[in-house]
């Protein structure tokens, strides 16, 4: 009996030696964490908003931590070729991703099945910026409000068209939350990108986009396109005279801003988590990158514990998943 009573002792002795030499080993690798270059996957081509926005991410969070980010564009399919490489990878702090909250949850509605699990591959660390968009008109539309268009369209339902920067894009579910919202119809017409989209709507190609803050704006300046209005739930400080969708359209609720945030392989170990996490607040509080949201019409956002920011992730992965599945969006 009591050689068997010794031997659970000594088992349980050596478990807990093994866990305190785990735990051990953990909180050193994280006191020398980082000590090589970590890669930054923008799950969106060089050039777009993502693109300088991550990069600019980048640029704050390196001399932070005192490491290179390297950053690594892999675009295509609403972002999820770069998702798939970072929830394949090592779960060690050294490759990250910075994807919109928008295209990361509704692409398990949208597409019906992805090559990774949404909610357990990749854990967000922290939600950084905010940056809603406009839904601009070429002069030629008929319409020049809000209210005058909602009235345009129910007369002639089908007729109107918008552009968006890509099928089960933010703007894509803008354009079907508006539409759904105020009981009309319009025609939903993607393009690969906003440059394009915008393009076409300059011309008149198309009568209206919605479209990013910072691409459509130039163009509201100079008097080539028509501001309606901006989905965001509050008025845009650089067009302070534009209303919101909402409250032009009285429509209750009505936002469709682009969330961005930074995330990470599931596994990472949580001292190397939280000194990320703490890192990320300092980029968002920097002078530097609350300048580059400010130009581009955007707000900076500190959601910046995992915590916090899974369950913002959670709240808005039910929201857009609901809208995708009543528009019926489907994948191209």
């Amino acid at each position: 009996m009591k050689s068997v009573l010794s031997k659970k002792v000594t088992s349980l002795l050596i478990g807990l030696a093994s866990i305190g030499v785990f735990q051990t080993a953990v909180h050193a690798q994280a006191d020398s964490y980082p000590n090589r270059p970590i890669k930054l996957v923008i799950t969106w081509p060089v050039g777009g908003f993502a693109d300088t926005l991550g990069r600019a991410v980048a640029n704050q969070l390196g001399p932070i931590l005192g490491q290179q980010i390297v950053v690594e564009n892999r675009g295509g399919a609403n972002g999820m070729i770069g998702a798939d490489a970072v929830a394949k990878a090592a779960p060690d702090g050294y490759t990250l991703m910075f994807q919109s909250v928008t295209s990361h949850a509704i692409n398990p509605t949208m597409y019906g099945k992805t090559p990774y699990s949404t909610e357990k591959d990749i854990v967000p660390l922290a939600v950084v910026a905010s940056v809603p968009m406009l839904l601009v008109a070429n002069p030629n539309l008929p319409a020049k409000n809000i209210a005058e268009l909602i009235a345009l369209a129910k007369k002639k339902p089908d007729e109107l068209s918008y552009a968006s920067f890509g099928n089960g894009s933010a703007s894509h579910l803008a354009g079907e939350l508006f539409t759904n919202q105020a009981g009309i119809k319009m025609t939903h017409i993607p393009y690969k990108g906003g440059a394009p989209a915008i393009t076409d709507t300059l011309s008149g190609q198309v009568p209206m986009s919605f479209s990013a803050f910072g691409v459509a704006l130039p163009h509201v300046k100079s008097g080539k396109l028509i501001a309606l209005g901006t989905t965001g739930p509050t008025r845009a400080k650089l067009l302070p005279d534009v209303p919101t969708i909402e409250e032009a359209g009285n429509l209750k609720a009505y936002e469709m801003s682009i969330v961005y945030a930074v995330w990470a392989p599931a596994g990472v170990p949580a001292p190397i988590v939280s000194k990320l996490s703490k890192a990320l607040e300092q980029v968002v509080a920097s002078a530097a990158f609350k300048e580059k949201l400010v130009n581009d019409g955007g707000e900076v956002m500190n959601i910046s514990t995992p915590a916090e920011s899974n369950a913002y992730f959670q709240k808005e992965m039910q929201r857009l998943s609901k809208i995708v599945k009543n528009g019926n969006i489907k994948a191209d």
